[in-house]
Formats: structure tokens, sequence, C-alpha cells
């Protein structure tokens, strides 16, 4: 790289004089350039820099042929230079450059340009600071060999291999590219302070330079020395041993030929000040945020100048969110965007008015910078999501287009930034009942119910289906103002007067049965129908239901009067249909913290005493626990198991208020125990058993086997059969009468006490 060329001195940079105070046209008139205006950190702004549509090949053309109109004879000039052009494949830093068999220098630094985006206006200052090909009338070939100064240090030979004037060109431009976009890779960077030598000879020393943009950046690295104070007071001349004059002349000779290199700007400020004003017609306005200066960028990058310029406008008021053109339209403005107010009344809203202190006035050329955009309506969308209701100089979030409809609101809004009403003060959200809503740019949520907040837990959202069932997203501040109900949400919840809960759960809900799992006692957020409606029904929730959180595998079963954990697998099959998989439900971590929680559950239709009791009792399923006198009562049922628990266990069942006999209902059919199984006694047959029946709930039922039904015969150990009539057995003598009282129907075995119960009558 070419280390000849040389930088600037920080000193406050004055505005030059004919500095607009409206943005200017990139293309405004060249003037003579003033030492005093060199600012060392913005020598030429990015948007001149990496513009490669700045110039075209006719454009060039002219520029060239205005500064030599006719070269000297025998000598190719470069308003008249030509050669061939190899053709350049696409990088990552330049488009393909397509070569022909000649071209001219004009062509080839437009078309260079617009491949690697670099400014032709800045190409061809480069071709003239370096080896003054501009400008000359009698050029060499040398100097056309190394027209950019690409590739020639200053204590070595050029590199023969980018000499000539295409590749001077094109790896000169390439070579800015490379700087923006791998800035670490070089000595100098943009956003930060750089220490950059005055001279080549150290001994001159160097000074400290913030660079502003990768434009400037690159030029350091291209040349990296700065002018001192004595080469800023000779500008067209030479200064003192400690001058370096590459990048003094590459600043002065964009000036003289083509304007500022940096663009005007009607955002100013001083070295000494951070105070930014806008600057219009003879006043200045105080930026206050770095929000509101943002939305003001159509006007400019933020300019410096010196305190005794800026002291020469009178200070305004602060700029806000309105800017009044010459014609007397007040606009709203974000974001390069202009928007009509349609009213003062909507000024007022939107915090502004059409007082003069309520708007800043702009020239015409100003308020041009900003693009048109449709006019105001009272609903403003932001692109961080939000979207307000502005209102009396307020702004209230709106959740939703439900919710905007639900309060009378017409949808519809333009989108800007969350700045453009950042100085507006926030009023209570507008929202509807029952629904979640999402903490905007946060995995937390909130359950707004019966105009009240509840907080909402990760296990039990993610039980719930969030993200997914969120209604949408409020900031923080707008959910604060919601009052709170100071509860958590469960999962569980009720319409108005409703006795029976509903639990929420993922991509469904499951009702409880009215007080099953003691669910009338659990505290439920009440909710709308319509709200439970949108969760599709996937089950009900009765005792005996198997439910279990999402973060850990305890399984519970639902109780009438609370839940309780399963201790074992025997346990779990014990309420499950033969044959069957256990059907277990996963809720919401809520339901299972916030429902009545019993001792560990007994298996359905085991035979449990206590090791202080010894009465034994049935296990009624879910129901409670049936005394019995008798172990042939359980056994005939086929009830075996015989199991010890702790008395507070066992004691959590109620005790049915009758014993266990050797009559049971399951269901709406009635059964006689014996010989290990049930035998459905119809209504025929009920008078002939005169037992009462025991009602099983299903989960007792399910854990018997059902035998063949019963009949009007009965066997008893000894091997003497009965017939069974008017509510006593009638002992039969012969095979004979039993046949001839039909007892090819078969008999049941029973037990002694099962016969026992029966009265003996006489013979049959």
């Amino acid at each position: 790289m070419n280390r000849r060329r040389f930088a600037a001195i920080l000193v406050p940079a004055a505005l030059i004089a004919s500095l607009m105070t409206a943005v200017a046209a990139p293309d405004e008139p060249a003037s003579a350039a003033v030492g005093s205006q060199f600012d060392p950190g913005n020598i030429i702004s990015d948007g001149v820099m990496y513009n490669g549509s700045a110039m075209t090949a006719n454009d060039v053309q002219q520029f060239l042929v205005s500064k030599v109109p006719t070269c000297r004879s025998s000598y190719a000039c470069l308003m008249n230079y030509g050669q061939p052009t190899p053709t350049m494949p696409a990088s990552a830093y330049c488009a393909t450059y397509q070569g022909a068999a000649g071209e001219s220098a004009a062509t080839i630094i437009a078309k260079v340009g617009a491949a690697c985006n670099i400014s032709q206006k800045s190409l061809i200052v480069l071709l003239e600071k370096e080896q003054g090909l501009v400008t000359s009338t009698t050029p060499t070939a040398g100097r056309f060999a190394s027209a950019t100064g690409f590739g020639c240090p200053d204590t070595a030979p050029c590199d023969p291999n980018v000499g000539g004037f295409f590749y001077q060109v094109y790896y000169a431009a390439r070579q800015f590219q490379i700087y923006a976009a791998k800035p670490l890779s070089f000595n100098y960077q943009a956003g930060r302070n750089n220490n950059i030598l005055w001279h080549p000879n150290a001994a001159c020393g160097s000074s400290t330079v913030f660079i502003q943009n990768k434009a400037t950046a690159g030029l350091y690295d291209y040349t990296p020395y700065r002018p001192n104070a004595a080469a800023l007071a000779n500008l067209y001349g030479t200064g003192d041993g400690c001058s370096s004059y590459g990048n003094r002349n590459f600043w002065r000779i964009f000036t003289d030929w083509f304007g500022s290199p940096t663009l005007a700007t009607s955002l100013l400020r001083t070295v000494d000040n951070g105070t930014v004003y806008l600057i219009s017609g003879t006043f200045k306005y105080p930026v206050p945020s770095i929000g509101i200066l943002t939305a003001l960028t159509p006007l400019g990058q933020v300019g410096y100048v010196s305190q005794p310029y800026l002291d020469s406008f009178t200070t305004g008021h602060t700029v806000g969110r309105s800017l009044r053109g010459p014609d007397g339209s007040i606009y709203f403005y974000d974001s390069g965007i202009k928007l009509p107010f349609t009213s003062c009344a909507q000024a007022v809203d939107y915090g502004a008015s059409c007082a003069p202190d309520g708007y800043v006035q702009l020239t015409q050329v100003q308020v041009d910078s900003f693009y048109t955009g449709p006019v105001l309506g009272p609903v403003l969308g932001t692109v961080e999501g939000s979207r307000y209701y502005i209102t009396a100089g307020t702004k209230r979030e709106i959740l939703d287009d439900r919710s905007q409809t639900e309060a009378g609101i017409p949808l519809g809004y333009n989108v800007l930034t969350e700045n453009a009403v950042s100085a507006l003060p926030l009023g209570a959200p507008i929202v509807r009942d029952s629904v979640f809503i999402q903490t905007r740019s946060t995995s937390s949520y909130t359950f707004l119910a019966g105009g009240s907040r509840y907080g909402v837990n990760g296990a039990t959202g993610s039980a719930v289906g969030l993200p997914q069932v969120a209604a949408g997203a409020l900031n923080a501040a707008s959910i604060q103002m919601l009052p709170d109900s100071g509860k958590t949400f469960t999962g569980v919840v009720r319409t108005a007067g409703a006795t029976a809960s509903t639990v929420l759960v993922q991509g469904g809900r499951y009702d409880l049965t009215a007080g099953a799992g003691g669910s009338a006692a659990v505290p439920a957020t009440p909710v709308t129908q319509e709200f439970i409606n949108s969760y599709p029904l996937k089950g009900t929730f009765a005792p005996g239901s198997l439910i279990k959180p999402p973060d850990n595998g305890t399984v519970y079963v639902v109780m009438p009067t609370d839940i309780r954990p399963i201790g074992s697998w025997q346990g779990l099959l014990s309420l499950t249909p033969p044959g069957a998989s256990p059907v277990i439900a996963t809720v919401p971590g809520g339901l299972i913290s916030a429902l009545p929680q019993g001792a560990v559950a007994l298996v359905a239709g085991s035979l449990v005493r206590s090791a202080t009791d010894a009465t034994v009792y049935l296990i009624n399923g879910v129901t409670n626990r049936i005394p019995f006198s008798n172990f042939d009562m359980p056994v005939e049922a086929g009830f075996k198991n015989l199991t010890f628990a702790p008395s507070a266990q066992l004691s959590a069942y109620p005790t049915a208020s009758t014993s266990l006999g050797f009559g049971i209902s399951c269901g709406t059919k009635n059964y006689i125990a014996a010989g290990g199984s049930l035998h459905e006694v119809t209504a025929a047959l009920a008078p002939l058993y005169p037992f009462t029946y025991m009602s099983l709930d299903q989960f007792a039922c399910q854990n018997t086997t059902i035998g063949t039904p019963a009949t009007s015969f009965i066997r008893t150990a000894d091997g003497s059969i009965y017939y069974l009539s008017g509510g006593q057995k009638l002992p039969i003598t012969s095979m004979a009468r039993l046949e001839a009282l039909g007892g090819s129907v078969g008999w049941l075995n029973v037990v002694n006490s099962f016969a026992a119960a029966i009265p003996t009558g006489p013979l049959a």
C-alpha cells in the first residue's frame, strides 16, 4: 500500500461559510477549501465515498475534458487515454467487471466505481492526489503505471502485478471496500480514538484522532498520516519539516472540485459541548434525546462548528415530535417519514399543538427531505411490536385487534418506531377479559380475568399451551397498570356462579365434576364461557381420574375430596380397566399444588388394616372403606390381598355405613359373591337371595371377576344342593328331583356362611 499519504490536525472545525441550514443535494457546488474547516476525524462521509452511482462515464469524461481540454502533442492525457480491460470476476467486495477490447479512462473510472460501489469523484481525486493525472498535460507512462499509488510503499518499488492504469483504479477501489468490510484487520477504525503520525518521520510525533466513519478510516489506512497546522495553514503549498499532505490534498481537491466531501447538515454542535441543535432559518432548536436525533436523520449527520458560529443563531424551544412547513402544514415525524396531522386537536393528542411552541418551523428544503407518509390516525403501531391509542397527550397500549374493536376504536394504524411516542406519558392499556398476555420481549406471561391480572409461572404456562394461546403482548409498564389480583394463575378456571371447575392443559381442557378432587374449595380464576370453550374438551376429571404434573412422574388419583399420590404400580393398575394401559393426564403444576392433597392412595379392591387396629376393611376404589364381619364375604367376591397401612392413610377413606355382605352392586346390576367371582342376580331371581346389596364404585368393581349368572340352585361345601324358593333354601334329595326342578341350568358353589344366611325350608 502507498505510504506517502498524509492526514489532518484535530482542531474545532468551523462550518464552511456556504454551509446550508437545510439538507443540501449531494452535488453541491464546488468551493475553495479553507484549512480551518478540515476535520481529521471526518475527511469524507460514508455516503459520499460509498456511492458507485455518483457519476456516469459521460459525466467523468466531461469533467476530465474540463480540466485538460487539449493534451500536449505526443502525450496521452487522462481525457483521451484508452486501453483494453480484463474481465474481473465478482468477489465479496466488487461485482463483476466486464472487460472490453478498448475502454477510455472515463469508462474505466465509471465502471470500476459502479462495480466496487466507490464514488467516481473519489477515484478522480485519488488519481490527482497521487500522480496529478487529471490535470497533467504531459503524463508519463510511469504515472499511469502507478496511477493511484496502490501497491507502492514508501520504502520499496511498486508491485508490478498491480501496475497499469486499469489495475491501479480497480484494486484501489476494491481496497477501500476491504477496509470497510474488515476494519479490525487494519490499523485505523471508525468509532474510536486512533493514534495517527504527523509524518513518516516518527520523531515528528503523533496525535489522537476520533475517526467518525469507515470512509475516513479507509483514507488513513491508505495514507497513514495527518496534516499538521503548518500544512493546513498553507493549504495550497508546503508547511514545515513535519508536514504531510496526502489526506490534506484529498480533502482539498475534493472540496475544490466537487464541494464538501461531508454532506451539509442541519444538525450542529461544537467539539466542547455535546448539545446538538436543529438549525432552521435564524433559529437553533436544542435536540433533547438520541431518539429525536435519530428521527431527524434526513436532515443530515451531526456536524461540528465553532461556538461563535453556533451563537449566531437564536435559541428556540426544545425539538419535539412535530414539524411545520412554510405552507403551514404541521407534521408528526419519525424514521425519515412525516405524517400530516388532520387537525389541531389531533396534534394535541400527540403532545404537540398548533401554537408556535408546539412545533419546529422548517424550510421547504428541510421538510422535503422527509418522506411523506399517510395522515395520522388515533392508533400508532411501532416496529418493536407495540400498538398505542393516542389521546389527550397520552398513549395507551392496545393488546390486539379484538381489544381495539371492543373499545370502539376503528381498526388500522400506521407503523413507526417506539421512539416516536417515547415522550408521551403511558396510560392504562386497552385489553379484553380472559386472555393471556405476554410481557413484550420476555418469556413472562400474565392472565387477565375480571379486570385483574394473575401471575403465570413457567410450568403452568407451558402446561396450558403458552406461548401459542397468548392473545398478544404488552410492555411491562402497561401490564403493571392493570389491577393486581395478588394471586397466581393455577390453570383451574370457573365461570361465575359455577360449582364445577375446568383444568386447562396444552391443546385442550378437562372438566372436573362438581367438587371432584376438592376443587370446589380451590380458588378458581373467573373466566368467560367463551374462553373455556376455546380449549377443546379432552375429557372429564371425576373421582378415579389419574393426573400428573409436567415436571415430575408422581401420579395422583382424583378423590371426591382431594387428590392422592399413588404409591405403586399395583395401585395404578387397580384404577385401570383390565387389559388397558393407565390413562394419565398431564396438568398444570399449579393444579396439583392448588387441590387438597391426601395421604398415599390405597390399592382399589385391597383388604387393609392398620398395625394398631385389627379391623380389616375393603378399599372401595376411591369412595370409602367397607368393614366386614367375616373374611368369607370379600374372599368370595375375589378380594384376597391383605396389606397393612398407616392409620392416617387408612382413615383418609370414610367408613361405609354398612358392612360388606354377599350382595354387591356394580353400576346398575346386582351380584352375589361366590367362589371368588360375582354372579349377576336378575330382577326375577332377586327374591331368592335375601341379601343387602353393597354398592362398590367402578374401580373396586373392575378388580372383580364376573362369573356365570346366578340360578335358583346353590351347592354347599358338603355337596348338598338346594333349590331356592320363597326366601328359603329347599334341600334336593335326588338327581331326579334336581332334573325335575330344572337343575340343568347349574348351581353356584357357596360357602357355608352364605348358605346359612338363607333359611332352610322343607324338601324341594
